[in-house]
């Protein structure tokens, strides 16, 4: 006998959360979706305004019967308001805000995050560019477990991709930018090797 679908909710953003959920989430059957989180506004430092992929999300999770919950400041920093209280797995990817200990308390199997970059290594914001910066070939996004040290927990699985060296004239942000593209077609298989490895 099999064991039941997970109980899961997802945190995510952007067009990499939009990737996960489409070819990692949907249709999987070792988990229950239940519920997806995003985020409407895009953060200060972009200017603040809508997110232009909200539609989408908001399209996609109409389709498949599957709630979604649109969260910003203050709402978002507190997220476990929001969680329904039976939940086995929470799946994190480009969620803007550090989860409290009781959001992080409230699966009964855990949490994964899906981190662009080589954990320990370059945990932390803009670990692309950094990479780039310290003159590393390849990068990496690696799925772990979360806990309260952000990007700390026991990695789970992770994928790599070479990177091309940096053109002469090139900033490493524009680079990044580069990479970042070519990393999204990675993300869902993660997501789906992390559930396996943490369902089973």
């Amino acid at each position: 006998m099999s064991p039941r679908p997970l109980r899961t909710v997802a945190l995510l953003g952007r067009d990499t959360g939009l990737a996960v959920l489409r070819d990692a989430l949907f249709d999987n059957q070792r988990i229950d979706l239940a519920e997806v989180f995003t985020h409407g506004k895009l953060p200060k430092a972009e200017g603040g305004g809508p997110r232009t992929e909200l539609a989408i999300y908001r399209a996609m999770c109409a389709e498949r019967g599957v709630p979604l919950t649109v969260l910003d400041l203050p709402e978002a920093q507190r997220v476990e308001d929001y969680l329904p209280e039976e939940l086995d797995l929470m799946v994190v990817l480009s969620w803007r805000f550090i989860l409290n200990p009781a959001a992080l308390r409230r699966p009964k199997v855990g949490g994964i995050n899906l981190h662009r970059g080589e954990l320990p290594k370059y945990a932390g914001a803009e670990p692309v560019r950094r990479a780039i910066e310290a003159g590393e070939t390849r990068t990496a996004i690696t799925a772990h477990t979360m806990i309260a040290e952000v990007d700390m927990g026991l990695e789970i699985a992770r994928v790599w991709l070479d990177m091309p060296p940096l053109s002469a004239g090139a900033s490493s942000a524009d680079h990044a930018e580069t990479v970042k593209k070519r990393l999204l077609g990675l993300y869902a298989p993660l997501a789906r090797l992390a559930i396996d490895a943490v369902s089973s």
